[in-house]
C-alpha cells in the first residue's frame, strides 16, 4: 500500500502543468497577493490607512484560507483536477498495466487518498504563506495582527485548523467521487471533465428546480431535498467551524411567507459521511465490474 501511494503521488506530481494551474496556483497566488499588496501599501499612505482600519487576526487568516475549497468555484477547480486524474487512467492506459499486479480496490482507495492528501498539502502551504504574508502587510501598514500567541490560543487554533483541513479533505474526496464516476462513464479526459462539471452544475441548480416545483405544485416540503446535497452541507459545516452558526438558506414564497432552513453541524457531518462512503463504494463496485484489461 505504501508503494502504491508513493507511485500515485509521483504520478500526480508529474503532471506539472495540470497541478500548477489547478492546485499549486493557490500557494503561488498567496505569494503574488502579498508581493503586489505590499508594494501598494509601501507607496500609498491612504492604502495603509484603509488597510489598518480593518480588523484582521492571524488565526482567522490561517483557518479561513480553507473556505475556498468548500465554495462552488473551489469545488469546480477540484473536480477539474480530479476528473483529469481519474479519466486519464483510461486514456493513458495506466490502469490496464497496473491491474494484473494489484487489487482493484487498493488502486481506487489509494488514488482517492493520494489525490486528497495532495490537495490538502497544497492548501496547507497556501494557508501558511497567506498568514505570513498578511503579517508582513499588517507590519507595513503599522497595524496590529493579533491575538497574542499563548498556549490557549495555539490549542484553539490547532483544533480549528484541523477541522478546516479535515473539511477540505472531505471536499476533495467528494470531488474525486464525482470525477471517478464521470471517468468510468466516458473513459476520456474531456468527457470526464464535462460530465463531472455537469453533475456539479446540476447540484447547484437543484435548488432552483425544487423552488419551481414547490411554487407551481404547492409542495413546499420538496425544497428540503436540497439539504441532502454535499455542496450545501460543506458550506454549512464551514460556517459552523468559522463563525459558530449554520449557513441557512431562505426561500421566499410571498412577501410574508418564507421558508428558512437551518441545520446543525451534526446533521451536515452525517450527510457528508454518507456521500463520501457512498461515492467511494459505488466507484469501487463499478470499477470491479469493468473490463479494462482487454
Amino acid at each position: 500500500m505504501v508503494n502504491l501511494f508513493r507511485a500515485e503521488w509521483t504520478k500526480i506530481a508529474g503532471h506539472r502543468w495540470l497541478t500548477g494551474f489547478l492546485i499549486w496556483i493557490f500557494p503561488i497566488g498567496a505569494v503574488a497577493f502579498t508581493v503586489v499588496l505590499s508594494i501598494i501599501l509601501a507607496l500609498s499612505e491612504s492604502a495603509r490607512t484603509s488597510f489598518s482600519a480593518d480588523t484582521v487576526t492571524w488565526t482567522e487568516t490561517l483557518t479561513g484560507a480553507w473556505s475556498f475549497l468548500n465554495n462552488p468555484l473551489g469545488r469546480l477547480l477540484l473536480i477539474g483536477f480530479t476528473a483529469v486524474m481519474f479519466a486519464g487512467e483510461y486514456q493513458w492506459q495506466t490502469w490496464k498495466n497496473l491491474i494484473p499486479r494489484n487489487r482493484r480496490v487498493a488502486l481506487i482507495v489509494i488514488k482517492f487518498l493520494a489525490l486528497s492528501v495532495f490537495v490538502v498539502v497544497a492548501f496547507a502551504l497556501m494557508s501558511m504563506l497567506l498568514t505570513a504574508g498578511m503579517g508582513l502587510l499588517r507590519a507595513i501598514a503599522g497595524a496590529s495582527y493579533g491575538p497574542e500567541i499563548t498556549g490557549d490560543v495555539l490549542r484553539t487554533t490547532a483544533s480549528d485548523y484541523a477541522r478546516s483541513a479535515g473539511l477540505g479533505f472531505l471536499s476533495t474526496l467528494i470531488a474525486a467521487g464525482y470525477a471517478a464516476l464521470a471517468g468510468m462513464l466516458t473513459r476520456s479526459i474531456l468527457g470526464g471533465v464535462l460530465v463531472a462539471y455537469g453533475l456539479t452544475i446540476l447540484e447547484n441548480l437543484l435548488l432552483v428546480g425544487l423552488i419551481l416545483i414547490a411554487y407551481f405544485l404547492d409542495f413546499r416540503d420538496i425544497v428540503h431535498i436540497y439539504r441532502l446535497t454535499p455542496g450545501y452541507n460543506l458550506l454549512n459545516l464551514d460556517s459552523w467551524f468559522r463563525v459558530g452558526h449554520s449557513a441557512p438558506f431562505e426561500v421566499m414564497f410571498g412577501a410574508d411567507d418564507a421558508l428558512v432552513v437551518r441545520d446543525s453541524a451534526e446533521f451536515s457531518a452525517l450527510v457528508i459521511a454518507v456521500w463520501v462512503i457512498g461515492l467511494i463504494s459505488l466507484t469501487i463496485f463499478l470499477f470491479r465490474r469493468q473490463d479494462i484489461t482487454s
